[in-house]
């Protein structure tokens, strides 16, 4: 990381007198030692300098406000994820996935009225009466910003109808529930390292969370099986898949596809050729269910 900063400084990447790059300490332990630093991390590598340099109001007051943007976002983007649970939902996994990365990327006060406009629009679709996909699927792992990762999966037959991944919908959309009692900010700072799921928090009680957190999302979401994914040099997930691939059939009875991949996938033909494989599995899968059953 500090290599990074020192190429954005030297090469003068980008050409803004008031740009800045920094990265944070996140403890790896929620103790009140850890949130402490963590809260001055965030106040000196990223309030501060945004306040230096932009003007932006980093007030109590401001966060606050923030805070309720962020949970009409919460809100709205729940709602619409909560249609997936259908049969025959009337929103794609691609198309969720723009929902979720324009939602990270934009200001929330700009984007709030056409997520609502985004919501009523979804509430009047009428899905085609045979579904185009053959399995439903849950995409497990590291930040996925490729949208050619979730489009190359649905056109091999596999809907995206939730997801656990870094920028996706879980974690990162629940309510962020304030009090009067103590500032915003170490309630904020609180709220994400408790809520966190990412796997550098590798006490065991936090796989275990973490795990059933999947099987849980499965459950509600009624899919067929789950794909873990990592994006490659990411340590942290690198652990987790391996193991999830382990302990999510075993002890969870979940069938799962596990692949690493670069950044940027594209249309990757390797990827295509295994999601279309481990949808005939789920194929097989569910007949031979189904024959059990009649038998």
């Amino acid at each position: 990381m500090n290599r990074t900063l020192e190429h954005f400084e030297v090469l003068q990447l980008v050409k803004n007198e008031k740009f800045f790059v920094s990265f944070i300490d996140v403890p790896f332990k929620v103790t009140p030692h850890g949130l402490e630093h963590y809260k001055n991390q965030i106040t000196k590598k990223v309030l501060e300098p945004l306040h230096e340099r932009y003007g932006t109001d980093i007030s109590d007051a401001s966060i606050r406000k923030a805070v309720a943007e962020h949970n009409e976002v919460c809100r709205i983007i729940t709602e619409i994820g909560d249609m997936r649970k259908l049969a025959n939902p009337p929103i794609t996994g691609y198309e969720f996935h723009v929902l979720c990365l324009v939602s990270y990327c934009c200001p929330k006060a700009l984007i709030i009225d056409k997520l609502r406009e985004t919501l009523e629009e979804v509430k009047t679709r009428v899905p085609d009466a045979k579904p185009a996909h053959r399995a439903r699927v849950v995409v497990v792992g590291s930040e996925i910003d490729d949208l050619d990762f979730t489009r190359t999966v649905e056109q091999s037959g596999a809907l995206i109808v939730a997801d656990r991944f870094c920028f996706g919908s879980f974690p990162g959309r629940q309510e962020i529930i304030l009090s009067d009692t103590e500032d915003a900010l170490t309630q904020v700072c609180r709220w994400y390292l408790q809520n966190t799921e990412c796997p550098r928090q590798s006490a065991m009680h936090r796989v275990k969370y973490r795990n059933d957190h999947v099987a849980q999302l499965i459950k509600d979401f009624n899919a067929d099986g789950a794909i873990y994914e990592q994006m490659k040099f990411c340590t942290y997930w690198s652990y987790e898949r391996v193991i999830a691939s382990q302990v999510m059939p075993r002890d969870y009875g979940i069938h799962m596809l596990s692949t690493d991949r670069p950044y940027i996938s594209g249309q990757s033909g390797q990827l295509r050729t295994r999601v279309q494989a481990f949808v005939e599995s789920l194929e097989i899968k569910k007949l031979r269910t189904a024959q059990k059953e009649e038998n």
